[in-house]
């Protein structure tokens, strides 16, 4: 029988292979041939370079929410493994995972900021037309109205797809050359 060795400090992992890529995960304790989880779940030694990287604690926390939960010392509670498997977060990396590029835009404190122009084509009466309604009915009413009528014209597929090729137009302006 080997004895287990409590890992002290607590550090973040990050699985690099494997069905749980993506996921972030940390170190319960390890013996000379396991390696165990907080979350749950073991790995044998000899895979963790192969499997595993190792995650600076700054990175970390932007993919792990920290959660209090009780810890069963003799892992002999199956009550207390839900109740832990329940209340651990593990970001898969599919969903919601940010790129480390992410992180290190959101944490930067100097920004730019710029206004995102949107245009869209539409139709609208001519001013005679619009005279003519607003002195025959009420101007609040012919105002509202035209509103409605030019909201009609957009569809939200369509300004969506403005929105993001507006977007991708401010990256090559502020940015083409760099």
């Amino acid at each position: 029988m080997t004895k287990e060795k409590e890992v002290i400090e607590s550090k973040h992992w990050q699985w690099i292979k494997g069905d749980e890529t993506g996921s972030v995960v940390t170190i319960k304790d390890e013996d000379g041939e396991w390696i165990n989880f907080t979350q749950g779940g073991r790995l044998a030694q000899a895979l963790k370079a192969e499997y595993l990287q190792e995650l600076d604690s700054d990175i970390a926390g932007e993919f792990v929410k920290t959660t209090n939960s009780v810890v069963d010392p003799l892992n002999q509670s199956s009550a207390l493994i839900s109740q832990i498997a329940e209340t651990t977060s593990v970001v898969p990396a599919l969903e919601t995972t940010l790129s480390p590029i992410r992180v290190l835009f959101n944490k930067q404190k100097k920004n730019n900021k710029v206004k995102l122009l949107l245009e869209f084509p539409v139709n609208i009466p001519v001013k005679g037309v619009y005279d003519l309604m607003s002195t025959s009915f009420d101007k609040d009413e012919v105002d509202e109205q035209l509103f409605s009528f030019v909201v009609d014209q957009l569809s939200q597929d369509e300004i969506t797809d403005c929105l993001l090729d507006s977007i991708k137009s401010l990256i090559e302006s502020k940015y083409k050359g760099e």
